[in-house]
């Protein structure tokens, strides 16, 4: 009986480590000739979808001027949940992108405590490289300016 309680204990803490490998990040790659169905679904998906730039950091929130608005009912300035995507559990932002100044076309969801969140398996990323993500998803509309 005292022979198998370390046994015991060896399997629950192998277990415990095991759980902590599940959380990795894995975003499904893009199906060749799906692409653009593939952003349309996350536009559907998404609550917002606009381009900004990052204008600020305020404590766990990167701040982003809203230029151009695909989906949702935004004002002038977004917060949205400051987080590196690559620590696990792809919720976030891609390390390069959360540079102020950088322009971002940005596909997120309202979280926890109704705060907007983005994930580095969406769309989300850099206007320079985002051609063929701004081509299916056409024109904007312009953001309201409040006074």
């Amino acid at each position: 009986m005292i022979a198998a309680i370390p046994r015991l204990s060896a399997l629950l803490l192998l277990s415990l480590s095991l759980t902590k490998v599940g959380l990795a990040c894995v975003c499904a790659p893009p199906i060749p000739g799906e692409e653009d169905r593939m952003i349309r679904a996350d536009l559907q998906r998404a609550d917002i979808v606009f381009r900004g730039q990052i204008i600020a950091h305020k404590g766990h929130a990167a701040v982003l001027r809203v230029q151009e608005q695909w989906k949702g009912n935004l004002k002038s300035y977004v917060k949205l949940e400051w987080r590196r995507g690559d620590r696990g559990d792809c919720n976030g932002f891609w390390p390069s992108d959360l540079k102020v100044g950088n322009e971002l076309l940005v596909f997120a969801t309202k979280g926890h405590f109704g705060k907007y969140r983005t994930s580095i398996c969406q769309p989300t990323g850099p206007v320079s490289t985002a051609d063929r993500v701004l081509g299916v998803l056409g024109p904007g509309k312009p953001v309201p300016t409040q006074h």
